[in-house]
């Protein structure tokens, strides 16, 4: 009886997923869309995103575990599925919330592994929404070591071009923020001219600040600053070779170990730290996404192309649950002791039901996704 109900509340979650992708116009063919929407079923269940678990969690009692994860290899291994394809879909789902948001802040950043001599090394690109960071898109360099300025641009320029193609989203301010691996002037350069984007890049204390008269090392200012002060350089240039003006902010908390410098496109220091800050929202994602949501850092797969496709069903994971995660700390949903508190998928657990049988899903998983298919639609014909 009890199997019997859990089978219903899945099936039915699944057919609603489907739905959702047929909602988002991604053109997928009916096996495939089926297929897509019962893994992310199983991963909004709670299921480790490895490939043995979710063959294992798949509902087809027909097939071994063998022929399963076979279906998941070719799943993952399919030619049609990949970031630019999902990425229009992902601002749609997201469209509700971020529309809330007065600047989208998109962070820039890398994460690696290394799983049976291989390395997994990923560049992504996100948005932030409450503290923490939602993925959009992202690369997988099948290398170790540091990107460089054509890889950034080949994650940037796809979700810009997106964010302006989104009717709820096309007019908001964008700031990209990033750490010293990109705080490269020709990246803020580029960004302005071809966007009329702003970014806020934290410098090394090696770069040269240089303005008509002479120039320096950075490292040789904060020298010269006391710990709790800021200084604030406008319009002057990073690196001998760079003629692009930007504003250089230096600043030394009390309780910090070591300076912050940041090169931004921004006016004042205060606005500069501030959207700086607002980019660390990236590291919580992605221990979501590796070690403490769907652990995707543990699985086997180290095939590039498979990573990037898992990436893809995580995330879509991620989205629907931060989105109802927002949904219920905007009704007041979530309490504790009579306190309303942060939703749990706000605060980094990503899992719509800890379980199918504490949390059904039949009350949990079709009834937000209906709830946002509705917000979503209304949204986007209103536009």
């Amino acid at each position: 009886m009890i199997n019997d109900l859990v089978m219903t509340n899945f099936t039915r979650c699944t057919n609603m997923l489907i739905t959702v992708l047929v909602d988002l116009d991604l053109r997928l063919s009916l096996p495939l869309r089926r297929l897509i929407a019962t893994v992310m079923a199983c991963l909004l269940e709670g299921t480790d995103a490895h490939l043995s678990d979710l063959a294992e969690a798949l509902p087809d009692i027909e097939s071994d575990q063998g022929t399963k994860e076979q279906r998941l290899r070719r799943l993952l291994s399919h030619p049609e599925l990949s970031p630019q394809r999902f990425l229009p879909a992902y601002l749609r789902l997201l469209s509700p919330i971020l529309q809330r948001l007065p600047e989208l802040v998109l962070s820039m950043d890398r994460t690696h592994w290394k799983k049976r001599k291989r390395h997994v090394n990923i560049l992504m690109v996100a948005v932030h929404f409450q503290g923490r960071a939602i993925p959009l898109y992202w690369t997988v360099l099948d290398r170790a070591g540091n990107s460089g300025i054509a890889e950034w641009k080949t994650v940037l320029r796809p979700v810009i071009t997106a964010i302006r193609a989104t009717p709820a989203l096309a007019h908001h301010p964008l700031i990209v923020a990033a750490d010293r691996e990109f705080a490269s002037p020709q990246l803020a350069e580029w960004l302005h001219q071809t966007f009329a984007v702003d970014s806020v890049l934290r410098v090394k204390r090696s770069e040269y600040l240089c303005d008509q008269t002479h120039d320096i090392t950075l490292a040789d200012l904060v020298a010269f600053l006391p710990q709790g002060e800021t200084r604030y350089d406008h319009r002057v240039t990073v690196t001998k070779t760079s003629t692009w003006l930007v504003n250089v902010t230096i600043t030394w908390a009390v309780d910090a170990q070591e300076p912050l410098l940041v090169l931004s496109t921004l006016t004042g220091a205060a606005l500069s730290l501030a959207t700086y800050q607002r980019r660390f929202g990236i590291e919580p994602m992605f221990k979501d996404q590796k070690t403490t949501g769907f652990t995707i850092e543990q699985t086997k797969v180290t095939d590039p192309k498979r990573i990037e496709t898992l990436l893809i069903l995580t995330t879509f994971a991620h989205i629907l649950c931060t989105t109802e995660g927002d949904r219920q700390e905007q009704q007041g949903e979530i309490k504790k002791n009579g306190i309303a508190v942060p939703s749990f998928a706000l605060a980094g657990s990503f899992l719509l039901a800890s379980s199918p049988l504490s949390k059904p899903f039949v009350k949990r998983v079709p009834e937000s996704l209906h709830n946002l298919s509705t917000a979503y639609h209304v949204l986007w014909y209103n536009h």
